[in-house]
């Protein structure tokens, strides 16, 4: 199994010369994979670590998924996915992100491309975009 990181660059956002679109699966009807495959070495932890930890590796998209959202993004948009393949089993579990975690209106900003009418794919994908950075300036001197 592969799992990859897909995302979009968009450039001349919100007054930004460029943001980074994280495309992640939102929910799933059953694990991606069994967590014991996907990580090396499991730390200790209780279920409720367990649980949020097969979350964020739920988030993670597959070859299918990633295929099928940049043929979606590239027809509605113009814009282009790129992938990032995951290493797996992956060697520390607390590098893996939590997309969904973010708070839209603190951190960034999301995209729920699932709730358009013409949403076709197999998976609930989502984009979050970081706004954390501020926006560039104009001095004008």
């Amino acid at each position: 199994m592969e799992l990859y990181r897909a995302f979009t660059i968009r450039e001349n956002y919100k007054n930004r010369d460029s943001v980074v679109v994280d495309w992640f699966c939102e929910s799933r009807q059953r694990p991606v994979a069994r967590i014991e495959d996907l990580v090396e070495s499991l730390p200790e932890m209780d279920d409720k670590e367990r649980a949020e930890l097969q979350a964020r590796l739920d988030q993670l998209l597959t070859t299918a998924e990633v295929d099928e959202l940049a043929r979606y993004i590239r027809a509605t948009t113009g814009f282009e996915v790129k992938r990032t393949r995951i290493e797996l089993p992956v060697s520390d579990a607390k590098k893996i992100p939590d997309f969904s975690g973010k708070s839209s209106v603190q951190e960034g900003e999301y995209f729920h491309i699932h709730e358009s009418r013409d949403y076709n794919l197999s998976a609930l994908i989502t984009g979050y975009v970081d706004l954390s950075e501020p926006p560039n300036t104009i001095s004008m001197g």
